[in-house]
């Protein structure tokens, strides 16, 4: 089987960490850390990239004590291309670390038409700042500090960066969303959500079938989006064009901890 082409995925990634505080590089990938928002693991974290076997010891080496002067009580590792780094997964996985996968998805579906029932969001005011705080909760993301930091990123930094938000609404009032960001041109797909009361509907499928479209319509060469393996979300997406190309591993330690 052929390698998948990681390097618009990168490019894109690259370029939204380097909308955080620091970047440090190393020759496996980089340190990620902003001292700003130490509940939120996106923002303070080590990227492995490189397709030469690396040593645990040697990413926490770098990865901790930056954790520790930023205020990060845990430390968190993605790493791109987990077929080349079976060591380094299984150290973390044998100390206790549990390995979390999630499946990258291109989109290859149709592009030609955007979804009528979908609207961008325009105004960023108080009840959009509420909807998003509250769709955080079906993330399983529910620390009233965690919530706080999330949102100040999206504020001070990703909407900034061009981020764009889509949303359905029911009676005015927004019951599912999704967000697309394109950076070095190449698009990326997240926190598709439907609230409770309006699932099962196809909103989900909407949103993301229209912010692929939104994609492609502002020039990104290529379109992901991460789902969680296994999950029923990868099915939805497959079924609105998306495919499978490969799978990134992460962890996240509490032994950050112990170093300080």
């Amino acid at each position: 089987m052929d390698r998948p082409d990681l390097e618009p995925l990168l490019r894109y990634w690259q370029a939204q960490d380097a909308l955080f505080d620091r970047v440090e590089l190393a020759w496996w990938g980089a340190v990620v850390s902003d001292p700003r928002y130490p509940r939120v693991q996106e923002p303070n974290y080590a990227r492995v990239e490189t397709e030469q076997p690396v040593r645990l010891a040697e990413v926490e080496e770098a990865l901790l004590p930056t954790m520790a002067r930023c205020g990060v009580r845990r430390g968190h590792v993605v790493v791109f291309r987990p077929e080349d780094q079976t060591d380094l997964l299984v150290d973390a996985s044998t100390r206790g670390d549990p390995i979390l996968w999630d499946v990258v998805m291109e989109h290859s579906g149709d592009t030609s038409d955007r979804d009528p029932q979908v609207e961008e969001v325009e105004a960023f005011d108080g009840a959009f700042w509420r909807a998003h705080r509250e769709s955080l909760a079906w993330f399983d993301v529910k620390d009233a500090g965690v919530v706080e930091e999330i949102a100040a990123i999206e504020r001070d930094l990703l909407v900034p960066a061009g981020r764009r938000w889509f949303t359905v609404r029911q009676e005015g009032t927004s019951v599912a969303f999704a967000a697309l960001l394109v950076l070095e041109g190449v698009g990326y797909v997240d926190h598709v959500v439907t609230f409770p009361q309006a699932r099962r509907r196809g909103y989900a499928s909407a949103l993301a079938r229209h912010a692929a479209w939104e994609s492609a319509t502002a020039g990104a060469e290529r379109t992901y989006l991460l789902a969680e393996r296994d999950g029923p979300a990868s099915a939805l997406y497959e079924r609105i064009g998306f495919r499978p190309v490969t799978t990134i591993a992460s962890w996240i330690s509490d032994r950050a901890d112990s170093r300080e």
